[in-house]
Formats: C-alpha cells, sequence, structure tokens
C-alpha cells in the first residue's frame, strides 16, 4: 500500500504553506512524479483553504482533470456521488453545492469569471501544469494578475515543470518559486538516429529493435526483470501502426501493450496504470500528453522519436495546419526524465544528438501559432476592449490581434468598437468556437424551424470525428462510411448517422452499429452528449428546440454561420473562397468526385494542401440569401476580403537575382508565364527543404510567396508552385527520388488488371516529364473511361495524388481483394490526409 505522504511534495508541505500565507501569489516548480498534482489540493484542504470556499484547481487536458478527479476521491475514500471533490469540463458537470475541490478544464475557469468576475466562490486558484503555455493558460494568467488587485484574500497557485519558472515569477511581481526536489535515478540517454529524420516508419522500426532487444535481456533474466518502455510517437495513426506492429514483430506473449492518445475514453486511458504482469514488459505508446500530464509507475525506459503535433494558425487566410514538427529542448529532458522515477532507466532518442542541440530551448508558446478570435470574443464579454494591453505573459503580435478582431467582425460578433453585438452577446453563452457558435445563433434569429439539426450538425464540427480507420482495416473502413454518403453532402449525412445512432434503443445495439460502420462508439456518445447540452443551453436562452425545416434552411443557415467557409469551384477541380484561393475537396468527402459549382466547408485545414472537409453543395439561389454580394466576392479576382496590395519593396526583390528565405540566399531563374509576362522563380534544392520547413513553422514574419521550383537531381520539380507550397513537400515526397522510366502505353482494360498490378508500387515516384525533358514528375493512374486506365507522369505532386485517389476508387468498385490495389489507395489516401 502506498503511502502518499512519503512523497516529495510532502518535504515541502510547511514552506508551501508558509509561503502561500505570507504571499497571495506562489510558483512551485517540480519534476514528474512528486504528487504536487493530486497532493496539493489535499494539503490545502487540511490547512483549511476549503471552510468556507472552494479550492480551484485547473488542468490544460481532459484526461488530467478526469484522473486527477478519480485518485482524490479513492484517496479520500469518497464514493464518487459524493461529489466533495469534483469535475468540470466542456459539456460535463459533477460539482454541486457539496464540492469543496473543484477539478476543471482552464476553458471552464474563463467562462466562470464571466458570472463570477471576482471568483467569489474560491480561496484558491492552482493553475496547473502551467509550463504548457496553452493559450487558456497565458489568458487566465492575465485575468488573475489583473484580480488579485481586487482581491487581495485570493490566493494564486502556478504549479510548473522545472520549465523556466522565473517568467511565472517576473510576471507576478515576482511571486515566491518554491522548489521541490525529487530524487531522479540516473538516466543513461542513447542517441540512435534513424536514416531519415522524422519518418515514421524508420521510426516505427527503431522502435521495433529497441523492444526486441529488451526482450532478449528479459529471456536472459528468467523473465524476471522490470523493464517497462514508454514511447513517445506524434499522433493517434503512429500510435496505431507501432502498437500493429509491436504485435506482429515482437514476442507478443512477452509484452503488455496498450495505446494513450485524447481520443480514448477514460476506461481506455486507465488502462496504462495497470501492473506489470509477471514475465511481460509493459509498453505504453502515447502522445505528449505522457509527457506531465500523467505519471505511469515503473518506467525505466523511454523511446523518444522527438516528434509531436502542434497546431499552425495562418492569419492571412484564416486557415489551420496541424504540422509533425520537433519538439524543443525542454521538451525532449521531461520526456527522458520519465525514466528515471523509480531506478536508473534508458532513453532512446531517435534522432542525432547534434540534431538536438539545435533545437530551440522551449517551444513556441501557443499564443504565438493560433487562432485569437476566441480570446479576444471572451475579452469582449468581460468589458476588456484594449486587447493589445492586456497582461499577457508572452503579449501576441499586434497582426494576430486585428485578424482576430476582423474574423469577430465579419461574423458580425462584436462591432468596429469592439463591443458585443447582439449575435455576440448570444454567442458566448456557447462552449464553442466563435464560427459554431455563430452557425447556433443564426438559427435562433432567423431558422428556427431547424434548430435542431443546426445542434447536431454543429455536435459533429466540435468534436474529433467518429470516422475511424483501423489498421489494416483501412479498405472495409471506407467502404463502410461511403454508404452514408448522401447526395445532398456531408452536413447532411451527419444527420442521418445521428438519426440511425440514437434511433436504436440500447446501449448493445448502439455499440454494434459502430462497430459495423467503423464508428468511434465514444465520440458519438460525445456528439448525443454535446447535442443535449447545447439544446439546453438554447431553451434556457428562451429559444425553442424545432426541426423538421427545409433542406435549403438548413444548408442555408449553416452557409451563413461558416461565410468565410462558402467556397465557388474556379478550374475542373480546383475552388476558392473569400480568403483561399486554391482549396480542394479532400478525398474523404462524399462530393470529391462530383465536383459542384458551390459549396460549403465545415472547416478549411491546410495539410497536404489545403483542403475543404465536411462539404455540402450549395445553390447559386443559396448563396444569395446568405448575402446578395457574396456572390460577385467569390468571383472577383482578389480571393481575400483584405486588400492586395503590392508595395515598392515587394517590386524591388522581384527584380533581385538571390533572394532570402528565412536567412538564406537562393538564386532565382527568369521565368515567362502563360501571360507572356517574365517573373522570377527560386530554385530551392531538395536537401534544404526541411530546414526550410522547420524555419517557417517558427517564423513570424515570412518571406513573399514568390514561385519556386524544387531541384532534384540537377532537374525541376513542381516548376512554377508557390514557395510556401513547395516547402509544404517536405516529408511527403518519395522515400526514393530516383527517377523510374515510365513509358506512353495504350489504356488497359479491366480484363488486364494483372498488368496494371503490377506497376501499382510506381504510382507517387518522380519520372520525366515527356513534354519538358529538364522536368521531373510524379507517376500517377488515370482513368479514360468505359473502365479503361493508363499510368501518366503529372507535373503537380497533389493533382497526381488526387487523380490516382479518384482512379483507384473506380478500380475498387470492381476489383475485389487485390491487396496491392488496397495497399496503394491507403497510402495515397495517407499521404492526402497527411497531419
Amino acid at each position: 500500500m502506498i503511502n502518499y505522504k512519503d512523497l516529495p511534495v510532502y518535504r515541502n508541505k510547511d514552506e508551501i504553506l508558509k509561503s502561500l500565507a505570507e504571499n497571495q501569489a506562489i510558483v512551485i516548480e517540480s519534476p514528474t512524479g512528486s504528487g504536487k498534482t493530486t497532493q496539493l489540493p489535499l494539503i490545502l484542504l487540511e490547512a483549511g483553504y476549503a471552510i468556507e470556499k472552494m479550492i480551484g484547481i485547473t488542468q490544460p487536458r481532459r484526461i488530467a482533470a478526469l484522473s486527477v478527479t478519480d485518485f482524490i476521491e479513492k484517496q479520500l475514500g469518497l464514493e464518487a456521488t459524493n461529489n466533495f471533490c469534483s469535475c468540470k469540463m466542456r459539456f460535463y458537470d459533477t460539482t454541486d453545492s457539496n464540492t469543496r475541490i473543484k477539478i476543471m478544464t482552464d476553458g471552464i475557469l474563463l467562462q466562470e469569471l464571466k458570472h463570477d468576475p471576482l471568483l467569489n466562490n474560491y480561496s484558491v486558484i492552482m493553475v496547473d501544469e502551467a509550463h504548457e503555455r496553452s493559450l487558456n493558460i497565458d489568458f487566465i494568467l492575465g485575468l488573475l494578475k489583473n484580480l488579485m488587485a481586487q482581491r487581495p484574500d485570493l490566493k494564486v497557485i502556478i504549479s510548473s515543470a522545472t520549465i523556466n519558472t522565473k517568467k511565472f515569477s517576473t510576471f507576478l511581481g515576482g511571486a515566491k518559486i518554491v522548489s521541490i526536489k525529487s530524487k531522479v535515478f540516473p538516466i543513461s540517454v542513447k542517441y540512435l538516429p534513424v536514416a531519415t529524420p522524422g519518418n515514421i516508419d524508420l521510426i516505427i522500426d527503431a522502435i521495433v529493435d529497441i523492444v526486441n532487444f529488451k526482450l532478449r535481456l528479459l529471456a536472459k533474466n528468467n523473465f524476471k526483470a522490470d523493464d517497462d518502455i514508454l514511447v513517445f510517437l506524434p499522433g493517434e495513426f503512429d500510435i496505431k501502426t507501432c502498437v500493429k506492429e509491436l504485435a506482429f514483430r515482437c514476442d507478443y506473449k512477452h509484452l503488455q501493450i496498450y495505446p494513450l492518445y485524447g481520443r480514448l475514453n477514460k476506461e481506455e486511458q486507465e488502462q496504462v496504470f495497470n501492473p506489470t504482469e509477471e514475465g511481460k514488459i509493459k509498453i505504453v505508446v502515447a502522445t505528449n500528453i505522457a509527457e506531465t500530464s500523467i505519471t505511469i509507475d515503473g518506467i525505466r525506459n523511454v523511446i523518444d522519436s522527438g516528434m509531436a503535433k502542434i497546431n499552425f494558425y495562418n492569419q492571412k487566410n484564416y486557415s489551420s495546419s496541424l504540422i509533425t514538427d520537433k519538439i524543443s529542448r525542454s521538451s525532449c529532458e521531461q520526456r527522458k526524465g520519465r525514466a528515471g522515477r523509480v531506478a536508473p532507466g534508458f532513453c532512446y532518442r531517435l534522432y542525432s544528438e547534434e540534431d538536438f542541440k539545435s533545437r530551440p530551448n522551449y517551444a513556441l508558446e501557443e499564443i504565438l501559432r493560433t487562432d485569437l478570435s476566441e480570446v479576444i470574443l471572451r475579452m469582449s464579454d468581460l468589458g476588456i476592449y484594449d486587447y493589445e494591453h492586456f497582461p499577457f505573459i508572452t503579449r501576441p503580435d499586434r497582426a494576430s490581434i486585428l485578424s482576430a478582431e476582423k474574423t469577430l467582425v465579419f461574423i458580425g460578433a462584436i462591432d468596429k468598437d469592439r463591443r458585443l453585438t447582439r449575435i455576440g452577446e448570444l454567442m458566448v453563452s456557447f462552449p464553442l468556437a466563435p464560427r459554431q457558435s455563430r452557425v447556433i445563433v443564426e438559427a435562433m434569429m432567423n431558422y428556427p424551424d431547424v434548430m435542431e439539426e443546426i445542434l447536431i450538425a454543429v455536435s459533429f464540427m466540435s468534436v474529433r470525428t467518429p470516422f475511424i480507420l483501423p489498421v489494416d482495416q483501412e479498405d472495409d473502413a471506407r467502404n463502410a462510411h461511403r454508404k452514408f454518403n448522401s447526395p445532398d453532402g456531408d452536413f447532411v449525412s451527419y444527420l442521418n448517422i445521428f438519426n440511425e445512432f440514437s434511433g436504436l434503443g440500447s446501449l448493445q445495439a448502439k455499440t454494434r452499429y459502430c462497430e459495423r460502420n467503423f464508428l468511434d462508439f465514444q465520440t458519438m456518445l460525445e456528439i448525443t452528449h454535446v447535442d443535449e447540452q447545447l439544446g439546453e443551453i438554447v431553451s434556457a436562452l428562451g429559444f425553442i428546440l424545432s426541426k423538421g425545416g427545409s433542406k435549403e434552411d438548413y444548408l442555408c443557415c449553416l452557409a451563413t454561420g461558416l461565410k468565410q467557409n462558402v467556397c465557388v469551384k474556379t478550374n475542373s477541380n480546383c475552388y476558392k473562397s473569400l480568403s483561399v484561393d486554391r482549396v480542394y475537396i479532400h478525398p474523404g468527402s462524399a462530393y470529391f468526385r462530383t465536383m459542384p459549382q458551390f459549396i460549403l466547408a465545415g472547416e478549411i485545414v491546410n495539410t497536404s494542401r489545403m483542403y475543404a472537409r465536411t462539404v455540402s453543395p450549395l445553390t447559386r439561389e443559396i448563396l444569395d440569401r446568405v448575402s446578395p454580394s457574396l456572390y460577385y466576392s467569390l468571383i472577383e479576382k482578389s480571393g481575400s476580403f483584405d486588400d492586395q496590395r503590392k508595395d515598392k519593396s515587394d517590386i524591388k526583390r522581384e527584380m533581385a537575382r538571390s533572394i532570402q528565405i528565412y536567412g538564406r540566399n537562393y538564386d532565382a531563374i527568369e521565368s515567362v508565364t502563360g501571360k507572356g509576362r517574365t517573373e522570377l522563380m527560386v530554385q530551392i534544392p531538395y536537401d534544404d527543404l526541411k530546414t526550410l520547413a522547420k524555419a517557417q513553422n517558427k517564423a513570424r514574419r515570412h518571406p513573399r510567396n514568390f514561385k519556386a521550383v524544387l531541384m532534384v537531381h540537377g532537374k525541376m520539380v513542381q516548376k512554377g508552385d508557390s514557395l510556401f507550397n513547395i516547402i509544404d513537400l517536405a516529408g511527403k515526397l518519395p522515400e526514393n527520388m530516383l527517377p523510374v522510366d515510365i513509358r506512353k502505353e495504350r489504356p488497359m482494360h479491366l480484363d488486364q488488371f494483372p498488368a496494371i498490378e503490377e506497376k501499382l508500387d510506381l504510382i507517387g515516384r518522380l519520372a520525366v516529364l515527356p513534354k519538358d525533358k529538364d522536368c521531373l514528375g510524379f507517376v500517377e493512374l488515370l482513368t479514360s473511361g468505359k473502365d479503361c486506365f493508363f499510368f501518366n507522369v503529372n507535373s503537380d505532386f497533389y493533382d497526381s495524388l488526387t487523380n490516382t485517389s479518384y482512379s483507384i476508387m473506380m478500380l475498387k468498385e470492381v476489383i475485389k481483394g487485390s491487396k496491392a490495389l488496397n495497399k496503394t489507395y491507403n497510402m495515397v489516401m495517407n499521404k492526402l490526409n497527411q497531419f
């Protein structure tokens, strides 16, 4: 039985309480596993901080909020229904009048500040995991700094890992830092760089090799070693692939493997805490969620890919990108520290020591790389209108603030004086992103007959996609998902799925439905729960929940709220919106092969290219109902509601023969456009691609988006594309960059499928363009109709993938059971869907 008072935090108990008694704010720094997250609330409870008011603890992640609440309840010996220690998150609340310790996500505290601006219900607020520096954490820190002068009796604790804690202290006026020392055993760091840095397949191969090495050691020790492993990978798909490979390529009977990522339900996440069975090695394959948010006992080995998924927001075209990027040195050290908590350990870094030393000390704060519109809306709601001078611990640049303000003015949430409009007043009632709450308000004000349908659509948009693609079952999953396709697009498919799922009586029937259709059961439950909660908010605001309106009203309401995502077709497969000039329908959409003149996208995201996801067709009549000027705004030459002006410095740079891109000089050649104009085209060597991609992700200022060309083996690739599109190819091109020989052949009929199948492994490879021997293109599979197919070389990487996915979809409707065809299709779709 663990004695929790032996945890390191209790050695500093008296110092913590004394410091808090003498100071309004303190900063507590400690390594992971010290007990600060679970035991500080209890130390505060014993000291009497919950006698008259509550102890409030914020967590940046839902998984941490749930697990901390559960841990404290069990330690206090409370029944789950007692609610003395309770949890509150978006659309989830177990608190009541008995609650004295309240664990909440940071977004909930922001909501409570609206109704209780002085936080009068709390005696102390502890901001846990502050080092993560999420946007909400930075906003909370600024609000607390302002609030402390008005509530001198309110105590504030900033709890952080040992990462840059002096910055928190300085921000709070020299707050005292209490350092909790935790015994750390020696950790041996081994650098095992993969041949191609960041290549996930090679990283997984290295992980398999390390695990097999550990299994051999286990066998030599008669299967009695304590050698558990924590693996860090960027995302869910990578984790699932790794778990499958470990199970297939290692001695599975001696392994106990658990995945850990955000979309798992509470029960699945808690499996990582299961004790290791005798004669086995426990392996937890996790995202960066396991860096600091949770502590898993028994870890002796860490295998670090050095990568994570990081979100970046483009304030110029209002789109988001989720990019796999290198983590900072401090994050690398956090991961390493997981191996030395219980005994000497090992950290296997799948990158070089030089790579490690070249990384920045700390990650770029979220406030410098994300959309600020939700925070700006909350600031106006709280009566804070001087956005630029709000005391953020890291001040965002003015361009990001103005971009968020422009978005909110555009959707009618605030006026030019930064005050909430009637629309904005209703929007802030919903714990949603502004564009989603705007859709609901549009239904409330103008389309009440589709209120219930709109809530269903927003529920789908506000959670992770329920569509899952299990490893080795991608083909079956995509076929199952295709059955939901509606002639009226993805937004109508959402309604059909929701109604089918909700119409099933028992949980068992709903579970079977999800298994049969490759839908995530927990996500579907979450969607129904969100729908119920949103309905309660709408009703509380005095609006009736009606349904049964026309499909046109439903789409018109969505288009009005998501006006920035209305697109018009500009050529055979390309669209543009008010803010993005080149948008493509994602291959996973029902309308990928139809290409209507006008579409509405639930979101526009930058993955392998700028994609419209969740797509439904619109008519010209709907566009005119949304806004009489919308159609004309879309077909104007400019693709943005910003004025695009070329200043003199741009013209001057155009005439240069050498152009500087992120601190490096590159040659530029003259190129004649189709209109006979001469312009410069920047030559980017293939070997510089990853370096430029890394620089672009971290830069706050970017060069002009020149025309560019990628140079490979002395030949030109993606000639004339934009610089940013060229840089975006980093990590997405084929591993083997040697050109293959593709000769022009007559189209092959379906009865010649074996000949087609034989060449499928050439798809995506480089080959010389038939009409320009100085250029390389990408091998694609095309269909000429009438069941005929042929291989071709396309100058555009993304077009080659899109064309191939369409052709293979046609083949798969007739050819069943071809492993090569399924493998190629999944490869193409994964590249198109690459995050």
